[in-house]
């Protein structure tokens, strides 16, 4: 089939399938498989002398320069067109691109907590620069032998490698590696823990080893493992249907992976709190200039950024790239919030290769909560469905959704939590929208509200768990698309007390003055509270059709109902939908 007529999922599954980036728009997809399968096959037209030749047996001199910017062109070809394997031994994966006679006679040395394998980045948006470096030290498998391998390039493609050795002491590799961190990154590797970033030097990524050692070889197939699923399970067949869908690291990497994120170079599983954190701070630090217009700082910053939470812009310009409004600090703020949820996840859901039996049952156990299937016609079905339809707005008319099922959940310790609430006036069922990867996260530790290091001004009613009573609001937070249509949202029972009112932005909302229990931002239309309905334990379900508010003069043209402590929150629905997009346009 010609490159062009596949589909965005298919072109995406076939880069993958090569080693390739998967980022980008379709025609850039297009594009890249095209370069790809021109390599792959000799041609004496002019084609072939499109591309310098592909570098055979012989190794990258190392020298000085050796990780400077090459062409696009140049970096195209170091790319090698197979299927991209991590080869885990100990703790650590070594590096996909190392030969394979050596991924079967070595492993990435480890003394005691000392993991000998560093992933270095480096964006500088003012230089085009968004560039990787990989120092591994690998200790034969019989041992008393020992190599120290490097790889740089841009971020994206295979770049040049080059392995030094062997070394007869591992005292001679350690040292080969951490004059190499030294020179890179102008830090000691032995203080790392304490690691200080340098202009034009590179960043050290922190990776989580936290997990069970085994030797394992995991081919990366999106498609088979999203379509993966086990012959019988315990659970009941809707909610292991559920599980599935939710419980999927590679659903995970693929979302991620376009909207930027490159999980190459910092794989999800990989992923430490700290990284998390550090993104949060960069962009804090983003939020407080953001305003003031200087381009060379809001450069430097969001290269900070792109430093710490690697990128794959392919060969565009970086400048292309700067976070300086409003609007793109908010996504990136989004993006770190759906890292740290996937951070969670993927601690939660470790080992699974080697899980036995029925994973989809213990991935529901760790979850440490109950979700049992709400029946099609039912009465609670049909007012969530009225609330839904109801409450889905004129102004999000370019999708329509579907029930696929909804679940009432009993989240373990969130009642006994709840019961100083229970009986606050003003109790309503609100809306919680969030992105697929988010939801294992949700699920296992309730929501929860952005840490102290996140800027307070990508929150519009401060750092708090935000909910609406506009279904279409939250869904619209889940992000669906036309290639990925499940959505899933919450609803839950917000004890919102008496309420402080607002019209207008107000990032330090979440001080409540005396006697206040919850925000609420006023929207210009809301769902008519005298269709509203209330349930016999006095909880209100706001499912009454919109209605323009022509009081209200503020920002918004919905309602947004945010608190500021978790307890006040408990989660009683969750609401598994497929979206369904206008074709027009």
């Amino acid at each position: 089939m010609a490159s062009s007529k596949m589909r965005v999922e298919e072109l995406r599954t076939e880069l993958h399938n090569r080693g390739l980036s998967t980022a980008g728009p379709k025609p850039t997809l297009v594009r890249r498989l095209e370069a790809a399968l021109r390599q792959q096959i000799p041609s004496a037209t002019s084609d072939a002398d499109a591309f310098p030749p592909r570098r055979t047996g012989k190794r990258a001199r190392d020298s000085p320069n050796e990780d400077s910017h090459r062409s696009p062109a140049e970096e195209e070809t170091t790319k090698e067109d197979r299927i991209v394997t991590a080869t885990k031994k100990g703790v650590a994966v070594l590096d996909q691109w190392l030969p394979d006679s050596v991924k079967t006679h070595y492993h990435v040395l480890q003394l005691g907590g000392e993991v000998y394998d560093a992933m270095l980045n480096q964006t500088n948006l003012g230089d085009n620069n968004n560039k990787f470096y990989v120092i591994q030290v690998l200790e034969s498998d019989t041992g008393g032998e020992f190599l120290v391998y490097n790889r740089w390039g841009r971020v994206g493609v295979k770049g040049q490698d080059k392995i030094h050795g062997p070394y007869r002491s591992c005292e001679s590799a350690m040292q080969e590696f951490e004059q190499k961190f030294l020179a890179k990154t102008n830090n000691e590797w032995s203080n790392r823990n304490n690691f200080v970033s340098y202009p034009k030097s590179y960043a050290w990524l922190e990776m989580d080893y936290s997990g069970k050692e085994n030797n394992s070889t995991v081919t990366e197939n999106l498609g088979h493992a999203l379509g993966k699923q086990p012959q019988e399970s315990k659970l009941e067949p809707r909610v292991a249907k559920f599980i599935s869908l939710v419980c999927n690291v590679s659903m995970m990497n693929q979302q991620m992976m376009e909207i930027g994120y490159n999980a190459n170079k910092l794989p999800l599983g990989k992923l430490s709190k700290s990284t998390i954190l550090k993104g949060y701070e960069v962009l804090k630090r983003l939020a407080d200039v953001i305003d003031k217009a200087d381009r060379k700082i809001l450069e430097q910053l969001s290269g900070e950024f792109y430093t710490v939470i690697p990128h794959d812009f392919g060969f565009k310009k970086m400048r292309e790239f700067v976070i300086d409004t409003p609007q793109k600090l908010k996504r990136k703020l989004e993006m770190v919030e759906a890292l740290g949820e996937i951070e969670v996840a993927t601690k939660l859901l470790k080992n699974d290769a080697d899980m036995q039996g029925d994973p989809l049952y213990t991935h529901y156990e760790r979850l440490h909560c109950e979700l049992v299937p709400v029946e099609f016609g039912c009465e609670e079905f049909s007012m969530i469905e009225e609330y839904m339809k109801n409450t889905h707005a004129k102004t999000h008319s370019n999708y329509t959704v579907e029930v696929v099922h909804i679940f009432r959940i009993s989240k373990e310790g969130e009642a006994e939590r709840f019961k100083k609430f229970a009986s606050t006036k003003n109790r309503m069922l609100l809306w919680h929208g969030s992105r697929l990867t988010n939801w294992t996260g949700i699920l296992s530790q309730g929501l929860r509200i952005a840490p102290s290091e996140a800027p307070v001004t990508g929150y519009m009613f401060g750092k708090g768990v935000y909910f609406a009573d506009m279904f279409s609001k939250s869904a619209n937070y889940c992000y669906a698309t036309r290639t990925a249509k499940d959505g899933v949202l919450l609803l839950c029972e917000v004890a919102l007390g008496e309420m402080a009112e607002l019209l207008s932005a107000k990032y330090d909302a979440d001080q409540l003055p005396e006697g206040k229990l919850s925000t609420k931002g006023l929207g210009g239309t809301a769902p008519d509270p005298s269709k509203a309905r209330e349930l016999e334990d006095g909880l209100v379900v706001p499912l009454g059709k919109p209605k323009k508010e022509s009081s209200i003069k503020g920002d918004l043209l919905y309602n947004e109902y945010i608190v500021y402590n978790v307890d006040q929150i408990r989660m009683r629905y969750v609401v598994h939908v497929n979206f369904n997009f206008n074709t027009r346009g």
